[in-house]
């Protein structure tokens, strides 16, 4: 006779926690609104004196667009987003010399202005300033041979191009 009612509450439980997924189910989507997943980037400005890093900064942010799930890449007839920007300071600072005067080391710093804006209006939804830095050690020559001294450039645009698409993911 005690097992009986032990024999319900654990049918009861079972019920009850197989119901349980529905319940606590994940709504589709991601960190975008749904009207605000297709972005269009053209490619950023440059207003140093530094060459193509308006091209490399841009293909950047696209690859890491491309990575975030929930966010795509459109034209720019389909963007809901567009998202532009410019180059505005480029600062490579020698850290350190061998003997010979050879760079062993040095760091750079990207800034740009980006701006984000509603593709349907028009409007300007946000404008930034952001910066970032990347540094080279003569060392990291033995880990990735073929990276040379402008390391430290792509380190600095791989880490504004992950600041600049967060941008997209906080509250417009």
């Amino acid at each position: 006779m005690n097992r009986r009612p032990s024999a319900r509450l654990a049918l009861a439980l079972a019920v009850l926690l197989a119901g349980l997924p529905a319940c606590v189910a994940l709504r589709r989507g991601g960190l975008f609104a749904e009207d605000r997943d297709e972005v269009f980037v053209p490619y950023f400005k440059n207003e140093t004196f530094f060459r193509n890093v308006e091209f490399e900064l841009t293909e950047q942010v696209h690859q890491e667009i491309l990575s975030r799930p929930g966010l795509r890449l459109s034209s720019k007839e389909d963007a809901e987003v567009l998202l532009t920007g410019r180059v505005v300071n480029v600062r490579q600072t020698v850290l350190s010399e061998d003997p010979q005067q050879d760079v062993t080391s040095q760091s750079t710093s990207v800034t740009a202005v980006i701006e984000i804006r509603d593709a349907r209006t028009g409007e300007v939804i946000k404008t930034r300033q952001l910066t970032q830095r990347g540094q080279f050690v003569e060392s990291d020559l033995a880990q990735s041979p073929n990276q040379g001294l402008d390391a430290a450039r792509r380190e600095a645009f791989v880490f504004l191009a992950r600041d600049i698409v967060r941008e997209l993911e906080k509250e417009f």
